[in-house]
């Protein structure tokens, strides 16, 4: 097997933190990370627990599997722009059409986000329940393609360049 990546750890911890991963799924991607030959006695004990248990009993354990790692716990706001580059990566890819991308995040704010970020939330936020119904089919279509396009020139991750420049490093960022 290759070297392992600590990234891979951090992301399961970044996916919890934006409320991608629920706190009854950690047990199973600390095994899926057990499985692909992470090796840690906290890991082991994380993977070896119940969907059932609490997140009191399952957070301090997540946090010690990254202090083993040697990786930082992430915050709400790291945690908040991981998702929202994760879902504008869907949206590129097909996966996710931006009204429903808009739908994820219309409750946030843009504290803590950059630039390209609030200003691609901005966009997603013109279409709200009680807004949406106003745009002409010609608008909607247009504002579809905004989205898309405000999407694919987000960097997949903090810290990284755009198109045509060599890459910047981000510590503790998954792919870094």
């Amino acid at each position: 097997m290759g070297v392992l990546e600590p990234e891979r750890v951090r992301l399961v911890a970044l996916r919890y933190c934006a409320g991608e991963l629920s706190t009854g799924e950690l047990p199973m991607a600390a095994a899926e990370l057990v499985a692909d030959g992470f090796e840690s006695a906290v890991l082991y004990d994380l993977a070896g627990r119940g969907r059932r248990e609490s997140a009191s009993e399952l957070e301090p354990l997540l946090r010690e599997v990254l202090d083993e790692f040697g990786l930082a716990y992430p915050g709400p706001v790291d945690g908040k722009r991981w998702l929202l580059r994760e879902l504008a990566a869907r949206v590129v890819a097909g996966g996710r059409t931006p009204v429903e991308f808009a739908e994820a995040v219309s409750c946030w704010d843009s504290e803590g986000l950059d630039q390209d970020e609030s200003a691609l939330l901005g966009l997603l936020a013109v279409h709200c329940d009680c807004c949406a119904g106003y745009l002409t089919a010609q608008q909607f279509r247009g504002w579809e393609a905004d989205v898309r396009s405000a999407a694919a020139s987000l960097p997949r991750r903090p810290g990284a360049s755009r198109q045509g420049e060599g890459p910047r490093r981000q510590a503790n960022w998954p792919g870094t």
